[in-house]
């Protein structure tokens, strides 16, 4: 089975390397309408050759539609240039996976719990029915009780977890991301904990979709 953070990188990356070929060369300008329509006739001749393995197809078609759909809105250059910073700042190809521990999620937590979020560990959320956390603040970040236990073999996560998220989502990445988390949103509102959103964080970061890209990141 083909792995999505390496097939993501490969994508990207290669639709970076052969645009700025063709800017050496001369054939194509370098600038922002000339670059979006560039990529988007890149991924719609990619789509139609299945040049790519097919744990990235869903991501060619959305940019595709994006593509066409906002034109050069869709910023489809800085979308790939920022992907490919952040996959190589947190999984650098020919490197050693990051293993992430329980301490690490623990020392998370705290710092999120004195940054005025309201932090739930003590309920099981998952596969457990519909969920209502009662909170007082704006910002919550809740993590299943039994997942706390099972996602894990000794201090290693082993186990893909669900972190759920109300308030303010932008900050919850930018900060996970700080904590060295990759965090894959599978919903931004309804999930299993009325009200909140579900993030998954999976072992060694490596993700089966797209990860949240913080909004601080520049291409």
């Amino acid at each position: 089975m083909s792995e999505y953070t390496i097939e993501i990188q490969n994508l990207v990356n290669t639709a970076l390397t052969e645009l700025d070929a063709e800017h050496k060369s001369g054939k194509a300008v370098n600038a922002p309408a000339a670059n979006n329509l560039y990529l988007l006739r890149w991924i719609t001749c990619a789509i139609k050759a299945q040049r790519f393995h097919r744990v990235v197809s869903s991501d060619l078609i959305r940019w595709q539609k994006m593509g066409r759909s906002k034109g050069n809105q869709a910023s489809l250059m800085s979308t790939f240039q920022r992907i490919s910073k952040f996959y190589g700042q947190f999984l650098p190809q020919g490197q050693e996976d990051r293993i992430i521990k329980d301490k690490e999620i623990n020392d998370f937590i705290d710092m999120m719990e004195q940054q005025g979020w309201e932090i739930t560990t003590s309920e099981e959320l998952v596969d457990c029915g519909k969920v209502q956390i009662f909170t007082d603040g704006p910002n919550s970040l809740a993590m299943c009780t039994e997942q706390c236990e099972s996602c894990f073999e000794g201090e290693t996560m082993i186990k893909p977890m669900s972190w759920f998220v109300r308030g303010h989502h932008a900050d919850f990445i930018e900060k996970a991301a700080e904590a060295g988390f990759m965090v894959h949103k599978v919903t931004d509102y309804k999930s299993n904990v009325k009200y909140h959103g579900e993030y998954l964080v999976y072992p060694n970061n490596r993700g089966l979709h797209l990860a949240e890209i913080p909004l601080s990141l520049q291409a």
